[in-house]
């Protein structure tokens, strides 16, 4: 199926979903929520044990792993918001949803993902493996120093990171097989996290892990500073995933026939 036809097919499915289905619409963005969560915290575990061991490698197995939870969000048919950024300014611009109802969508989206990190990292403060986790795990320091960046830096960061993570799913569109998706998705999210990039329902998963599980808290981790990153993020991650990769591909889709994808 072409990206014209297979974004078309989304966009329709999201919203008909959404009008006629709320409950079932949440459902499914709270599970991309949990999803993510789960590759975030999977992620943190295996990295901060190779740490242990290997002093600076930590972060990169973190990166290597963490794309897990957005291939499951991808085959298991959830809705995540920042890949809907891309699919909503896609179908704005190709008029397939007013540009309000595109924004709803995506605030309901984003809500219900915040539910699903919440619902995940409660269940992870009394687990073994994060109950009463160190400020120094890994999943913390990553945390805080997210919230050490300045405004202009986060939004730039952010538009980068949506950016990079909508050509994984612009790519898994393209991919037949489950396999093939698996090595579209994976790699291309390890580009982001490996760069330190800001994506608002990651640092959902790694924030809200951090407050349900870290004791004591780390330095500067507060609820102001969090709301701030949060908010700024999902802002930048709408320009880059959004404009930078729905708006363009929607107009290069536009064009003569023959350059269409």
């Amino acid at each position: 199926m072409s990206l014209n036809k297979a974004a078309a097919a989304a966009v329709k499915k999201k919203l008909t979903l959404l009008d006629e289905s709320f409950a079932r619409f949440a459902v499914r963005s709270t599970l991309a929520g949990v999803y993510l969560a789960i590759g975030t915290a999977f992620a943190g575990v295996v990295g901060m044990g190779v740490e242990k061991h290997a002093a600076g490698l930590g972060p990169l197995v973190f990166a290597a792993l963490f794309g897990l939870g957005l291939f499951a969000i991808v085959i298991l048919g959830a809705e995540l918001a920042t890949s809907n950024m891309m699919y909503m300014v896609y179908g704005a611009v190709k008029k397939h949803v007013g540009w309000g109802k595109a924004l709803w969508l995506l605030v309901v989206t984003t809500l219900f993902n915040l539910i699903g990190v919440v619902l995940f990292a409660a269940a992870m403060s009394v687990s073994a493996k994060l109950g009463n986790m160190d400020p120094s795990h890994l999943i913390a320091t990553m945390s805080a120093a997210k919230l050490e960046k300045s405004p202009g830096g986060l939004l730039v960061e952010a538009m980068a990171a949506n950016f990079v993570v909508n050509m994984a799913i612009i790519g898994a569109i393209s991919a037949k097989e489950l396999l093939s998706k698996f090595f579209v998705i994976v790699p291309i999210i390890a580009c982001f996290v490996g760069l330190s990039l800001e994506h608002v329902i990651a640092n959902f998963c790694l924030m809200l892990l951090t407050a349900f599980c870290a004791s004591p808290l780390p330095e500067g981790f507060t609820f102001g500073a969090v709301l701030a990153n949060w908010s700024i993020v999902w802002v930048g991650n709408l320009i880059g995933g959004g404009f930078l990769i729905g708006g363009v591909y929607a107009w290069l889709n536009s064009g003569p026939e023959a350059y269409r994808d």
